[in-house]
């Protein structure tokens, strides 16, 4: 069933933000942040494509159960995810004054990112040496590489459009980390449910990032 929920979920997601990008035109998917076409005629797939994110996410944290604290950071990036679904961000163009509404919305991504980029970097570490996770451990380790590199490179060319330059392709930064994450969550959700084992129990009593 969480396999199910988990897939529904990111199918939906990515089919509500393709076709946002596809009928909004107000706005250049290159410069422009998913979040941002919340405000245009079809916003409501935003919110659509963010609420089944956290579904999905949700269903791959039950499925991840007994994988410590890596495990719970899934669940609060969908709660973030969610969060950022209910409070919407402002129209583009509003970086020195932003509404309660964009500041706790971008508060709530930023979080939910980091997070789970941790979480995609332990648990691929802990879960490729679990016989349940061993056809995905390939597919795994190399999502969570790219995944990794293009969240790094999502920060910096947050940091460009909002402090320095103002030219970095943000938007097109942000939907790469997105479909990588997503596609993650997915290669992890096909898998079978793993029993907590001596791995997941050592991961849980390790403070720091598993190597």
């Amino acid at each position: 069933m969480t396999k199910t929920f988990s897939l529904a979920g990111f199918t939906v997601a990515v089919l509500a933000f393709a076709v946002s990008d596809a009928v909004n035109r107000g706005y250049d998917p290159l410069a422009e942040t998913i979040s941002r076409y919340v405000n245009l005629p079809h916003g409501w797939l935003v919110t659509v494509g963010l609420l089944a994110v956290a579904v999905g996410s949700a269903a791959v944290a039950v499925r991840a159960g007994g994988s410590g604290r890596a495990g719970w950071l899934l669940y609060f990036w969908a709660g973030c995810v969610t969060v950022a679904a209910v409070f919407p961000a402002d129209p583009p163009g509003n970086w020195d004054r932003p509404s309660v509404s964009d500041s706790v919305h971008g508060g709530a991504a930023w979080m939910g990112f980091l997070a789970l980029a941790i979480a995609i970097v332990r648990l691929t570490v802990v879960w490729r040496r679990e016989p349940a996770w061993a056809s995905q451990a390939r597919g795994l380790t190399v999502l969570a590489w790219a995944s990794s590199v293009a969240f790094v490179l999502f920060a910096a060319a947050f940091l460009d459009r909002a402090a320095l330059t103002h030219t970095a392709p943000l938007g097109l930064a942000e939907r790469i980390v997105l479909a990588l994450n997503l596609a993650w969550l997915a290669v992890a959700a096909t898998s079978a449910k793993p029993r907590p084992s001596a791995s997941g129990a050592r991961e849980r009593m390790t403070p720091g990032i598993v190597t």
